[in-house]
Order: structure tokens, then C-alpha cells, then sequence
């Protein structure tokens, strides 16, 4: 399928389109300033990197060998497959 985006129609009153102006061709420059947010941005600048209580939770899930649990695996199984027989329906 070819689609021609030069070809003059004739609109309302007979008014002919001369296809696109070349002002919505133009990008418009990235410029935009928002002073309202300064605050905000020095806030998220002395956050840390990482949450250290997440990441102490987050290494004893790891080193715990009944983790995650047969009943969750159970659980994820039969998510995916009442997902993905949806999708294929």
C-alpha cells in the first residue's frame, strides 16, 4: 500500500490543502526550563543509590534455599498459564 501525502484535496468552501507547511516540519529545540522543580531536583540528588534495608532483605532472600516457597511457585505457575492462554485465545 503507496500512500501520496502531496495530493491536493479540495475541503470546505473549495478550499485546496497544499499538503504540509514546512512549520510543522521544524523541531522545536529542547529549551524547556521548570524553576518550580529546583527543589525537587536537589532533593532526588542526596537520595542514596539504594535502599540499604532492601538490599538486606533482598541478600536473605537470596541465601534462603526455601526461598521462594512452593506454594508461590504454584502460584506464578498458574498466573502464566491463565496469562498466556488468554493471549493465545
Amino acid at each position: 500500500m503507496e500512500i501520496n501525502t502531496s495530493m491536493k484535496v479540495s475541503g470546505v468552501n473549495g478550499f485546496t490543502s497544499s499538503g504540509r507547511t514546512s512549520s510543522a516540519a521544524k523541531a522545536v529545540p529542547d529549551t524547556a526550563s521548570f524553576p518550580g522543580t529546583a527543589g525537587v531536583q536537589a532533593a532526588l540528588g542526596i537520595l542514596p543509590d539504594s535502599r540499604p534495608d532492601a538490599v538486606s532483605r533482598a541478600q536473605s532472600l537470596i541465601n534462603d534455599p526455601n526461598y521462594p516457597s512452593a506454594g508461590m511457585v504454584h502460584q506464578l505457575a498458574n498466573h502464566l498459564t491463565r496469562n498466556l492462554s488468554s493471549q493465545n485465545s
